[in-house]
């Protein structure tokens, strides 16, 4: 199936309230990410910025829900993170340099969905398809066009039960 059908792809916020520089602090209510905060497949919190609860209230769109995942889109394109309930910042927003996958629960398993990110079909789309060299991005309109082999849910969850540990194991050494 095509990813669009199988995740909701949400922008973040590039409107008027967009913050500036002088909006950002070194703590406070909201993470800001950064394309320097999705590294790999994971998140790095050193040297976060944080904004106001008023500034996170100005922003209509590009709030992070527990196990959402973060794909940047510019830049450095193709790193993912999933924002499951270890990540111990409850209220985190995206930059404009990065999309938010949220799956669909009723077609897709959230570690199915991991396992596909992490994956080298996934990366092999991302440079298929990403554009520009100086500055390299991934539209949301390619992205919804990526490819994904998917099995009922039922299919999903035995995968992942055999999967999972593997890959726990590999991050583990």
């Amino acid at each position: 199936v095509k990813l669009g059908d199988a995740v909701d792809i949400i922008d973040g916020d590039r409107g008027k309230n967009y913050p500036g520089k002088e909006e950002f602090s070194n703590s406070g209510y909201c993470v800001f990410l950064d394309a320097k905060n999705v590294f790999g497949a994971e998140f790095n919190f050193n040297n976060a910025q944080f904004i106001t609860r008023e500034k996170d209230q100005a922003l209509r769109k590009g709030k992070l829900k527990r196990n959402d995942f973060v794909l940047t889109t510019r830049g450095t394109v193709g790193n993912v993170a999933h924002y499951g309930k270890d990540i111990k910042f409850d209220n985190i927003r995206i930059n404009s340099g990065m999309v938010i996958l949220r799956p669909k629960n009723d077609v897709i398993d959230e570690k199915f969905f991991n396992l596909y990110l992490i994956s080298q079909k996934f990366k092999n789309q991302v440079e298929a398809l990403k554009s520009g060299s100086a500055q390299p991005q991934l539209p949301i309109r390619d992205l919804k066009l990526f490819e994904i082999n998917l099995p009922s849910l039922e299919e999903q969850e035995k995968i992942v039960n055999i999967l999972w540990p593997i890959k726990n194991k590999i991050e583990l050494n």
